[in-house]
């Protein structure tokens, strides 16, 4: 169920390094927009860019503050405190909205151009407050895990886990589309996808690829930092997750793009 960002066929004059630039570009407004920023839609750019650059500058800042003040409980409450509140806004409210008839009477009230793109945006800074909640909380719990025989194990693991997982759920954004990404068919409540449903890539083998193998890399931060409390965040965050994807998401792919019958 997609829009797909892949390359149109390049014409016969087009040179290869152009294509090639092109490409590394699109690659980069991909990882860029799962991180929270759009940069593929041009209105308001500049604002969001701005709001988005703030809250990634405060990220570091905090993790910097965090790492000064190793083992202080106040420091390690305020992570988790945040982790949960972060965890109430994000999938409490796409459950509460999408596919609902919040989003629809939202819709209806300032117009659906309108509404899409603030709830992108508001969408948008969660993605990246989920992201930075559990990195904060890593930092406020690290060095959890014991030392192995082998220097270094476990940042290679989570090296290896990061490659995996976020390569994977790259690989999904890059066939379904950024509109997908930021679920704007169960916004709309009705199929916004050029593609229809998508069983190309990782969706041949795995049937939720972002929600499944597309999380290791967490797993693969927390390993880095060892930190139990952030391996156990992160399969939190994925729990609930699959919740959504059971409770809203599931239900709407087969309404709406299956015709009523399950895969």
């Amino acid at each position: 169920m997609a829009e797909t960002t892949e390359l149109p066929p390049a014409s016969a004059g087009m040179p290869s390094l152009h294509a090639a630039w092109r490409g590394l570009g699109q690659l980069a407004v991909a990882v860029i927009g799962m991180s929270g920023l759009r940069l593929d839609q041009p209105e308001r750019r500049v604002p969001r860019v701005l709001v988005w650059a703030c809250v990634v500058a405060a990220g570091f800042a905090a993790e910097q503050q965090i790492r000064a003040a190793a083992g202080s409980g106040a420091v390690q409450w305020a992570a988790v405190g945040y982790a949960v509140v972060i965890a109430v806004l994000y999938y409490g409210g796409l459950i509460a909205v999408l596919d609902t008839a919040v989003a629809r009477r939202f819709a209806q009230a300032v117009g659906e151009a309108r509404a899409v793109q603030g709830f992108d945006f508001v969408l948008g800074l969660l993605f990246l407050q989920q992201g930075l909640c559990q990195g904060l909380l890593m930092a406020a719990f690290p060095g959890q895990l014991p030392e192995v025989g082998v220097e270094g194990l476990w940042v290679v693991l989570g090296v290896v886990l990061g490659i995996v997982g976020f390569g994977t759920k790259l690989w999904a954004t890059w066939l379904t589309g950024l509109n997908t990404y930021y679920c704007r068919d169960m916004f709309l409540g009705r199929a916004d996808a050029t593609d229809g449903f998508v069983v190309r890539g990782p969706y041949r083998w795995l049937r939720n690829p972002m929600y499944g193998v597309g999380n290791l890399h967490g797993y693969g931060v927390a390993l880095c930092y060892r930190s139990v409390a952030g391996l156990v965040c992160v399969a939190v965050f994925q729990v609930l997750i699959y919740v959504f994807y059971t409770v809203r998401e599931k239900p709407f792919i087969v309404r709406t793009y299956l015709g009523g019958t399950t895969a």
